[in-house]
């Protein structure tokens, strides 16, 4: 039996029995649109996630801390404590793959920034400026530059000013090329409170992250290092004694996680984004197997009701399959007609299921949607971008699909089996 004979059929067997091949179709239907609907639904939330991990920072970032650091916060430490000095971030420079080295050094000062009449406050932290151009920063506009008295501004520093004297400030200032006063504060050992102004030209601002770095002003380390010292009421030596941060630029996302380890090793503790990015795809990958196994139970049920309809077809084409097995028909031949037409059973299914999953993914998104703006618009905040809360991957359709069609294959085995074991001539004198 060639492929043709086979397909016309197998439509003209389906056909015969339209309305039990639907019911029995609407279980696999019921089936598939589950599966696709649940992972859909954890493939949007593990969408959000990676779009909310923008906010840490690059994926070929580390930032690495001295274990005295966790130490402050009460964490737990293990093995020998490294210091973060200027030796170890040069052997930190020689590690494979690694493009960039820099301390960052919080300015530590009460600090206050003053453009004309207006004030504000920002994260103040000093990096070196010989590392500017292997760190990546994308500038908006001006240059990624930091010399004496420079500094580079985030994306949304000039947001943080404001006026005094309680006037509103139309829009925030164009801080490039502009001279900031920074007013730092100290208290004397007499009680006695002393007032240091600094003046910034900004030569950069930067392109919006998302991120801590929208707020941060960038200084030159060595001027970062001289105003703390100034803070403290003595000369401070961070590059012997140890910074409290730095940050490892690596040339690939696929060379962090052994950097990572090298830096643990030595007795540092080490963070990145590309770490955290593998810990959510994993997580969200159980997730996925999980809501998609709840899915594939309705399968399974469905596939017992694609295995009961062929077993009643068997008892009513028993005459039919006798008389195929007389006229030349072998067992195989009988057995591809019952896969055929289960695996036709289960394809059907998959295919409306996809199409009602996909259906009810997108009524989800709508109703989310139409749900949280309306809080928002309740709080008086305005969302800034439109939530996709179901997201379904290009391969999920055909994984469905071709899942459906198998299960439909699997549960026809059997009858298909029992169908090609039958007797012909038993089978002729079949009432």
């Amino acid at each position: 039996m060639n492929a043709r004979d086979l397909l016309r059929l197998v439509v003209s067997n389906l056909g015969r029995m339209r309305g039990r091949v639907a019911m029995t179709a609407i279980g696999v239907v019921i089936g598939t649109a589950a599966v696709v609907v649940l992972i859909s639904l954890a493939a949007g939330l593990q969408q959000s996630a990676l779009r909310d991990l923008s906010s840490i920072g690059s994926l070929t970032d580390i930032n690495v801390y001295p274990m005295r650091v966790l130490a402050a916060f009460g964490a737990p430490t293990t093995g020998r404590e490294g210091v973060l000095d200027d030796r170890t971030l040069a052997e930190f420079r020689q590690l494979p793959g690694v493009v960039a080295v820099t301390p960052k050094e919080p300015l530590n000062a009460p600090a206050l920034l003053r453009y004309g009449r207006l004030m504000g406050g920002s994260q103040i932290l000093g990096i070196e400026p010989n590392q500017i151009d292997h760190l990546d920063f994308s500038v908006a506009s001006g240059a990624a530059r930091l010399g004496g008295g420079q500094v580079m501004v985030g994306a949304q520093v000039a947001e943080n000013f404001f006026d005094p004297q309680g006037r509103r400030v139309s829009q925030p200032p164009d801080l490039l090329g502009q001279t900031l006063q920074l007013v730092l504060t100290r208290v004397t050992e007499d009680g006695q409170q002393v007032e240091r102004t600094v003046r910034l030209r900004v030569s950069g601002v930067l392109e919006k992250t998302g991120g801590p770095d929208d707020y941060t002003v960038f200084m030159s380390l060595q001027d970062v290092v001289e105003l703390n010292g100034w803070y403290a009421g003595r000369r401070v030596n961070p590059a012997r004694d140890g910074y409290g941060q730095a940050l490892v630029k690596v040339a690939r996302p696929d060379q962090v996680a052994a950097v990572e380890r090298e830096i643990l090793r030595r007795g540092f503790y080490a963070y990145s984004a590309h770490t955290v990015l593998q810990q959510i795809n994993s997580f969200f990958l159980v997730i996925q197997g999980i809501l998609g196994g709840i899915g594939a139970i309705a399968l399974l049920v469905a596939a017992f009701g694609i295995a009961n309809t062929m077993l009643m077809s068997i008892y009513e084409r028993t005459k039919e399959i006798g008389l195929m097995k007389a006229l030349g028909a072998t067992n195989r031949d009988v057995m591809s007609v019952f896969l055929a037409e289960s695996g036709s059973i289960g394809l059907l299914g998959g295919v409306g299921g996809v199409l009602l999953g996909i259906l009810l993914s997108g009524l989800i998104n709508i109703v989310a949607r139409t749900y949280l703006m309306a809080q928002a618009a309740q709080s008086g905040t305005v969302s800034e971008t439109v939530l996709s809360f179901v997201h379904t991957p290009f391969w999920l359709p055909i994984f469905a699909v071709v899942f459906a069609t198998g299960v439909g294959v699997l549960s026809g085995v059997y009858p298909a089996t029992r169908a090609a074991s039958l007797n012909p001539i038993a089978a002729l004198r079949y009432e």
